[in-house]
């Protein structure tokens, strides 16, 4: 309890925390009905189907949605622990909707969460890609590839070029293009001296971003699926209408451009990034003293070579690669498949090469690979709860709400690009605000005569943000998984240079709203 108290910052967040139950304990609506009888009546809505809960079901908590990622991002802020944040603030919209009910109804939310089919792939995904970082590492193929980039790239700059270019071009999924950019640079960019949050901002501004702007790209085909649902785009054509909006994606252009003048030195480090970039040159650790890690310059993003003295060489990263790019590829762009390629083609390898056995690859790097992938994993499982709680509290619709009184054609794409913005950078939804604010954005833009493919870039474009400037974002979390370094460090040093870009697509959005 001594230790506890000796942290007056998680005193003072913990303090809030409770004050904010016990606010909302007396003053907050909350649904009409216990979790059990909820639950009965809501197996009986076809909600697929567009069906809602009947109407005296429904509870207005309008302004007090927003109360729960405001409280998250202060205590956040006050501690820097975002599990802690996600737990308790997951808990807080149990308890809002359900009071009482609390326990028994966040312990069913999160199972029927995990249970969600496409929730528990990505959960075996992020422990699987953390497996092929493993196999990339540890089989010296990362090592190989650095060595042989530096003989190349005779500069740090250069290096940072490399990594934007490889971002990029590896963006049909940015998680893919994170992971594989983050093993095969970040210890070449160590070698340079390059602090891991500069390296962490990089992925972070070149893996999602060219994801959104090409046909290929995962955010596009996911976007383009919600337009024909919507009745937007008709079958088969999301993806030509998507592309029409590609001049209007602001902010993923103008985060790709920062990233490469930021490469280039053209843009200098700002804040925190300019404090990292002291720190390793004043003889400090290439990683922030909150990762935990000793590093010198030659730190690695691996715990080492699998077995000491083993050869590196390229074919242990290239081939890896090869069959993570073409097993997605094949697959119809599904990286699950090219994962499961990844670790099957580096079991052979490394077994046929004698880097290690059999046992030793399923301990040393399928489950440790597992293992450093736990934190990234459980914050994705508990943020579920929140998201989708947040969801059946009409989050989306009452944010929604505020842009409708924007009678103006001309100012609408600008004020749903900032409202979103200041919502997603609490709390990031992603893909999740598309599919809760999508149907309501489309008939809100043809009534108020605003351009339709201008308003819908806008709330893309917020979504993009979140996924880039939220602190705790899913971006976020694969940036300092794929670099190896602490996330509330790499996050808030990337803040600055997306705050920037976020200011910049406000005001285009501001002039376009008038020109197009």
């Amino acid at each position: 309890m001594k230790l506890f108290f000796s942290d007056k910052k998680r005193v003072a967040a913990y303090a809030m925390m409770i004050a904010v139950f016990i606010i909302v304990a007396l003053f907050a609506p909350s649904e009409k009905v216990g979790y059990s009888e909820y639950q009965e009546i809501a197996e009986t809505v076809d909600f697929d189907a567009g069906e809602t809960m009947p109407a005296d079901m429904i509870v207005d908590f309008g302004a007090w949605t927003l109360l729960i990622p405001v409280v998250m991002f202060v205590f956040v802020l006050l501690t820097k622990g975002f599990l802690e944040a996600f737990i308790w603030a997951s808990f807080l919209t149990v308890f809002m909707r359900f009071r009482g009910d609390i326990l028994v109804a966040f312990t069913e939310e999160q199972i029927g969460a995990l249970l969600n089919y496409d929730n528990a792939r990505m959960i075996l995904l992020y422990f699987a890609m953390g497996s092929v970082l493993a196999a990339i590492g540890k089989g010296g193929g990362a090592k190989a590839f650095a060595n042989w980039a530096k003989k190349k790239a005779k500069k740090g700059k250069t290096s940072l070029v490399i990594m934007w270019l490889m971002d990029a071009v590896l963006s049909v999924d940015d998680e893919l293009s994170a992971f594989t950019t983050g093993a095969a640079m970040t210890p070449l960019a160590d070698s340079y001296g390059i602090p891991r949050e500069k390296s962490a901002f990089m992925i972070r501004a070149s893996a999602v971003a060219p994801a959104t702007l090409w046909p290929l790209g995962a955010w596009v085909v996911f976007v383009a699926v919600l337009l024909e649902t919507s009745g937007f785009a008709a079958s088969g054509q999301g993806v030509a209408e998507y592309m029409k909006m590609v001049p209007f994606m602001f902010f993923p252009i103008i985060i790709l451009i920062i990233g490469l003048l930021v490469a280039l030195g053209v843009i200098p480090d700002i804040g925190k990034m300019k404090k990292a970039t002291e720190r390793v040159k004043n003889g400090g650790p290439v990683a922030p003293a909150a990762s935990g890690k000793e590093m010198g310059d030659n730190a690695e993003v691996s715990s080492g070579d699998i077995n000491e003295g083993i050869p590196h060489r390229m074919i242990n990263f290239f081939l890896p690669v090869i069959a993570l790019v073409g097993g997605a590829a094949l697959a119809g762009l599904d990286i699950m498949v090219g994962i499961i390629a990844a670790l099957v083609v580096s079991f052979f390898l490394f077994v046929f090469q004698g880097l290690c056995t059999p046992k030793q690859f399923i301990n040393d790097i399928l489950l440790e690979g597992f293992k450093d992938m736990t934190m990234l994993t459980v914050l994705f499982g508990v943020s579920l709860v929140l998201v989708n709680q947040l969801d059946a509290m009409g989050f989306a619709p009452y944010i929604v709400s505020i842009t409708e009184h924007v009678l103006s054609p001309n100012l609408l794409p600008f004020i749903v690009f900032v409202v979103f913005a200041c919502t997603e950078f609490l709390v990031s939804f992603n893909w999740s605000l598309y599919m809760m604010a999508l149907p309501i954005i489309i008939p809100l833009a043809s009534a108020t005569g605003a351009n339709p493919y201008l308003t819908i870039a806008a709330l893309i474009c917020a979504g993009i943000w979140g996924s880039q400037g939220c602190l705790y974002s899913d971006g976020a979390l694969v940036a300092a998984a794929a670099t190896d370094t602490d996330v509330y460090e790499s996050s808030t040093t990337s803040v600055p240079y997306m705050i920037i870009a976020a200011v910049l697509s406000a005001i285009l959005f501001l002039v376009a709203g008038f020109i197009f």
